[in-house]
């Protein structure tokens, strides 16, 4: 293809396009990270996914004071007994339906000052993936007063890692009163904040795994027909995903991803977060995008190099998960980027016509080694002819991604002729 930057464009040859619309999930598993209470950075992130709940007298609490730099404390007070069993307060994390919980971080603190007498004794538990089964398990009367640093939110004294064989559906912070049934653990000798058992979730950081992907359907616009395409150009599908919600469409070409577009961001919702060390997108809720979108996606075609490609638009769920909405060939032809105008009465409404000397074809060919004339006018509107002009042009090879290489062109003479 020869061009110029006044718009002459002899184009070599086109290629056969192919369109497969596709409609069927992906199977193998994405994750996702959810950041709750605080980011690891320590902004304020949101507790979306966890539920309290409170068990027993009026003196035991579930309380989320994360919105306020704070945390998720499940805590008895000192004020009153507190009976074996029956007394108890509690955080639950829950993953979504068809997801499960594949790694977490938690940065927690927790408290017994209440102590022990007898048969009875305040304890705060960590457990998953059910409540009974615990990871860390505090309790005075087992020479456990505390764990962590309640002073120092995110040090790495109050980092944890959950143990993998604790991972599945469900997390919890548990405080309560344990020991012989019938027995009660006594009050006033609480600590500083008045809690007689106390545990504290600063910050998680937690991967959600989900194996079913999106979806997509009622594909059209005309990036899916059109047999050469340039600007910006479009498809326009419709999509779901049964659990983290449809994140993004992806633009493959020749194998290279060259655009990710965010298809609606829910509100900022759907954003990823950064901050993670594996590649995996990080937000602040367990559902963080739509479940179901109608879109119209554009595509900035000038990304690639003019000729022939393999195009590839995929739409992606924020676990990562995929599924191909368009795969086909297409056939890219932008026009030059115009030059500044120059030479006498110059102007940005030039016209130029050209041709190949000794032949009144747009296309020619022949032997390698054989030199070809290109021949032409430049003038300005109303047919002034424009003086001393250059003419900028590009050759480019007929083969794919082949890039353009700059020519030796002319400038125009005193009657605008080349």
């Amino acid at each position: 293809m020869v061009r110029n930057r006044v718009g002459m464009a002899v184009t070599v040859g086109l290629a056969m396009v192919v369109l497969v619309a596709l409609a069927c999930a992906a199977a193998v598993a994405g994750g996702y990270h959810v950041y709750s209470c605080r980011t690891p950075w320590g902004a304020v992130a949101p507790t979306d996914g966890w539920m309290g709940s409170e068990v027993g007298s009026g003196y035991d609490h579930a309380t989320d004071t994360c919105s306020t730099g704070g945390a998720l404390v499940a805590e008895l007070e000192d004020a009153a007994k507190h009976g074996v069993a029956t007394d108890k307060a509690v955080w639950s994390f829950t993953a979504p339906a068809g997801e499960k919980v594949a790694s977490a971080t938690l940065w927690r603190a927790g408290d017994n000052g209440g102590g022990g007498v007898g048969g009875a004794s305040y304890q705060f538990w960590l457990a998953g993936p059910n409540e009974s089964e615990a990871f860390v398990q505090c309790i005075y009367t087992l020479g456990c007063g505390s764990e962590g640093d309640i002073g120092k939110p995110l040090s790495e004294t109050n980092r944890l890692v959950v143990p993998g064989s604790h991972l599945g559906t469900g997390l919890y912070l548990i405080a309560f009163c344990g020991g012989d049934p019938g027995h009660n653990c006594e009050a006033g000798k609480g600590d500083a904040n008045g809690y007689a058992a106390a545990i504290y979730l600063y910050a998680a950081d937690i991967l959600l795994e989900q194996t079913a992907g999106p979806t997509a359907t009622k594909v059209t616009g005309e990036l899916t027909t059109a047999p050469t395409v340039r600007g910006t150009s479009d498809v326009a599908f419709d999509a779901s995903d049964p659990a983290s919600g449809v994140y993004e469409a992806v633009f493959t070409v020749d194998g290279r991803a060259v655009q990710s577009t965010v298809v609606d961001d829910n509100g900022g919702r759907c954003r990823d977060l950064g901050g993670t060390g594996d590649g995996r997108p990080a937000f602040a809720y367990v559902q963080p995008c739509k479940p179901s979108v109608s879109v119209d996606v554009p595509f900035d075609t000038t990304r690639v190099s003019d000729g022939t490609h393999h195009l590839v638009v995929s739409v992606i769920d924020a676990a990562g998960n995929s599924v191909p909405v368009l795969d086909r060939a297409i056939t890219v032809a932008n026009p030059p980027p115009v030059g500044t105008p120059n030479g006498s009465n110059a102007s940005a409404q030039a016209i130029l016509s050209a041709g190949w000397v000794g032949s009144r074809r747009a296309r020619i060919a022949s032997g390698y080694g054989h030199a070809h004339t290109i021949a032409g006018r430049l003038t300005a509107t109303g047919g002034t002819p424009i003086v001393g002009a250059r003419i900028d042009c590009t050759a480019t090879a007929a083969y794919q991604g082949a890039k353009a290489a700059a020519m030796a062109c002319p400038r125009t003479g005193a009657d605008g002729r080349f």
